[in-house]
């Protein structure tokens, strides 16, 4: 077996990833194999393609494994440079010497893929420096906006991903659905389990072989029984798991074309302005731009939350459908 040494710029990524960054360019399902047979090792031990890596750990290899061309970094042009820079300005909300808190516009991708022109690690690049090397400690879904924490170095990292994981941080999420939650506070217990391939992957309850995903929720303000703004603690971090789970207490959040819900009921934020009426909203399920799901805050511990405030898009769909946002939401699940 070759070994290497996981390089500092790698902490954190994906396994599969950090592997075709160092060694080449493979195909998925034949890197999958090589894992699950062992001839891939993270620490002399099998790994998952999804387990992130740790500066330091050994990386080890079958000399028998044919790679691909090298990976090589793609250059962010000077265009993309200043428009990453520009962009940080806008969305930056404050930093300590453990983190920089940012503020992400809903559209914008999280991670690189071959489709996303734009997004956070790319930026994160720009920014860093030689003395400031800018981690992702958790991720929010591309059409979701709110709040990210970038830890500045890999001991902030390492702390934050360890108190994610041990469920010791309250994230707060604001939602506007449509119908309203049949209850106005609760608690989603259902597993998830995840299907489709990589590129077009879909979340379900699955009693069988789901793994677990708890979603607290509060009803803050509703509109009758047809619209209601919400908020949202999940307890555990499972993809896509507020959408899945409020679509299936058929609650499903506006916007969402991929969660529609059991009555199809969506609401499209473009039309809002052209109606005075709740009763008058025209519901249209092809013409959905704008998931009206945001990250709000985060709470690290009983003396520091962080919170991300809603867009002004957001506020305007809250005015016109007669929804207020309470002041005072930092502890509302404590």
């Amino acid at each position: 077996m070759l070994q290497i040494k996981i390089p500092e710029k790698e902490h954190g990524t994906r396994l599969d990833r950090c592997v075709r960054r160092l060694l080449g360019q493979i195909n998925q399902s034949l890197l999958e194999k090589f894992l699950r047979s062992g001839m891939i090792l993270l620490d002399g031990k099998k790994a998952k393609s999804s387990t992130k890596v740790s500066y330091g750990q050994d990386l080890n290899y079958s000399q028998k494994i044919s790679f691909e061309e090298p990976f090589q970094e793609k250059k962010i042009s000077n265009y993309n440079q200043k428009f990453y820079k520009n962009l940080f300005k806008k969305i930056f909300i404050n930093e300590t010497s453990e983190y920089i808190a940012i503020n992400k516009p809903s559209g914008l991708a999280v991670q690189g893929g071959s489709k996303q022109k734009f997004h956070i690690d790319d930026m994160l690049k720009c920014i860093s420096t030689d003395n400031i090397l800018l981690k992702l400690v958790h991720r929010i879904d591309k059409d979701t906006s709110g709040l990210l924490l970038l830890a500045k170095d890999n001991k902030a990292a390492k702390k934050f991903t360890s108190l994610f994981k041990a469920r010791k941080i309250i994230k707060t999420y604001l939602a506007i659905v449509s119908p309203c939650p049949i209850d106005d506070i609760g608690t989603i217990d259902l597993p998830l389990s995840k299907s489709g391939t990589i590129n077009n992957q879909r979340m379900s309850v699955d009693q069988k072989i789901g793994k677990k995903a708890v979603t607290e929720f509060k009803v803050l303000d509703k509109v009758g029984s047809r619209v209601a703004l919400i908020a949202l603690y999940p307890k555990t971090g499972r993809t896509h798991q507020l959408r899945v789970h409020l679509e299936y207490i058929n609650a499903p959040i506006v916007g969402d074309v991929k969660y529609r819900g059991l009555s199809e009921v969506y609401l499209s934020s473009k039309n809002l302005p052209k109606h005075k009426k709740i009763s008058q909203i025209k519901w249209e399920p092809n013409n959905i731009k704008n998931l009206q799901l945001h990250a709000y805050s985060i709470r690290i511990n009983e003396n520091e939350t962080v919170t991300a405030e809603v867009s002004e898009d957001f506020m305007q769909n809250l005015k016109f459908l007669g929804l207020k946002l309470p002041k005072k939401l930092h502890d509302i699940f404590i």
